[in-house]
């Protein structure tokens, strides 16, 4: 994502109701296209939002009769928050959602249906039954970060991006991340832009807690460069209290630091400047972890968890997760946590606590170290290899992405977790850096975060060992993904 100005825009409600939830499967139709009027301008002049990156498609207005497009997605919590709008609540970011849908239905003259046929697992044989069947069910499918993803290209079901007509990936709200660590040899299965709005975890600190102990200011660290794992641990050791006195740190105490002992620790790594897969000479991905770095990682980490006595850390139940409306075991809303590593999609959960708070990046490895880095946990863009239009497949996503970077991404980033979540101006300032540099990473995506997370119930962990025995699934899944992406030349 771009560096933004933090200005609040204001945007303009300028269209009315979509259709949603129509029939799959209408057939193609040829678009006539309209050269007579001059309309390849966005529905509002008054409201391009040039500081997130926006720039106009130059896309003219298209009729393909009503047309269904017809988007099939998984029962993910991104999926049902961020993406759809049945009808206007005067909730600016789902009026948003809602507008850009009818603009590009009424631009380009489709209906847009939507297709949920199950949990994140789900949507991978779902498009593979109408690809087998050579039906033109769907037209996009939008799937999970992290589940089935090697078997699209591997089983040839979905479209190379970079051959699609209608989109133009050097745009700025294509993320370029994905480009550059999907592609293999010029073959992309997978794409992602401003439509699919960013997933990031995130520290929150209560500002109590620091001033009590008089700290320095996190957001001075951080936009000094001075924000590192050492630093937090520094910071952590002096917050954690025995409460009760009973001389026990449980679950009734004070920490420094608390997290999920899961998937979000594995933001870790890549906070640290450490790949999972990365590409060698040739473009090709390659496990990354398997070196001396990520061995000096999972020890800062794990001293962190179960040995500076300054952190209380957990492995997932259901009672514990927000997004069921679980609590954590020390939770952040108690004022007894001084950092809370979570992701910041669950910031909204904290809007209506007492507990005063700030949202910083994962820190660095070490000050020499030029950015910070953010994981991008949001999923992916895919099209079916049986759509019937390929052209209106890349007309619609292109407008999606352009409207999103437009309308959708600045009602999200100033207002929901700008005046909605962030509590102060510099609060807001540090999103620009949470975002700024938000990147994806082959190996999660392939499913192997775990290489990191489940290597932190150990105190004293091996990570050559641990490693070298996953080594030869690792290799094939990526082998079948370098076959699957070649074989579209063949």
């Amino acid at each position: 994502m771009k560096k933004h100005d933090q200005t609040a825009l204001i945007l303009a409600i300028f269209l009315s109701c979509s259709a949603f939830l129509t029939s799959c499967g209408d057939a193609a139709q040829t678009a006539s296209t309209d050269t007579s009027e001059d309309d390849t301008t966005s529905a509002s002049e008054e409201t391009t939002a040039d500081d997130y990156g926006y720039v106009d498609p130059g896309i003219g207005k298209k009729d393909y009769g009503g047309r269904t497009f017809t988007i099939v997605y998984p029962n993910w919590s991104l999926y049902n928050n961020y993406y759809f709008a049945e009808e206007y609540d005067g909730d600016i970011v789902n009026d948003s959602i809602y507008n850009r849908a009818k603009y590009v239905e009424e631009r380009l003259g489709i209906e847009f249906a939507y297709y949920n046929p199950g949990y994140v697992e789900a949507v991978f044989p779902a498009v593979q039954k109408t690809v087998l069947a050579g039906s033109p069910d769907y037209d996009l499918a939008l799937t999970h970060c992290a589940t089935s993803i090697v078997s699209y290209p591997k089983e040839g079901i979905v479209l190379d991006w970079n051959a699609l007509p209608g989109v133009d990936l050097d745009k700025p709200y294509w993320n370029q991340s994905v480009r550059e660590n999907f592609e293999v040899d010029g073959i992309l299965p997978f794409m992602s832009s401003d439509y699919i709005l960013p997933d990031v975890n995130s520290v929150f600190f209560n500002t109590k807690l620091i001033a009590d102990n008089a700290l320095d200011d996190p957001y001075d660290l951080v936009l000094s460069g001075k924000w590192t794992w050492t630093k937090l641990r520094e910071m952590a050791k002096v917050a954690a209290q025995d409460l009760n006195g009973d001389s026990v740190m449980d679950d009734q105490d004070q920490y420094g630091f608390v997290c999920e002992r899961g998937w979000q620790t594995s933001s870790v790594p890549i906070s640290c400047g450490q790949q999972f897969f990365a590409a060698d000479a040739e473009g090709i991905p390659e496990l990354a972890m398997n070196n001396e770095k990520s061995q000096n990682i999972l020890e800062m980490f794990t001293a962190l968890l179960w040995n500076d006595g300054s952190s209380f850390s957990w492995e997932y139940k259901a009672e514990y997760d927000p997004n069921n409306g679980g609590k954590p075991p020390v939770d952040f809303g108690s004022g007894r946590s001084m950092f809370y590593l979570t992701p910041l999609s669950l910031a909204v959960s904290f809007r209506d606590t007492e507990v005063d708070y700030g949202i910083l990046p994962l820190p660095k490895y070490d000050e020499t170290q030029k950015d910070y880095l953010t994981l991008n946990w949001a999923g992916f863009m895919c099209v079916p290899a049986s759509a019937g239009d390929p052209e209106l497949v890349g007309l619609v996503t292109e407008l999606l992405a352009s409207e999103s970077c437009r309308t959708v991404i600045p009602a999200f980033y100033d207002v929901l977790l700008g005046e909605k979540v962030a509590r102060d101006e510099k609060a807001k300032d540090t999103l620009d850096i949470i975002f700024e540099n938000d990147i994806y990473d082959l190996g999660v995506n392939l499913g192997y975060y775990g290489l990191f997370c489940d290597q932190l119930k150990d105190s004293s962990p091996d990570n050559s060992a641990f490693i070298t025995k996953k080594l030869n699934t690792v290799n094939k899944d990526i082998s079948d993904y370098v076959d699957g992406c070649r074989s579209y030349k063949k």
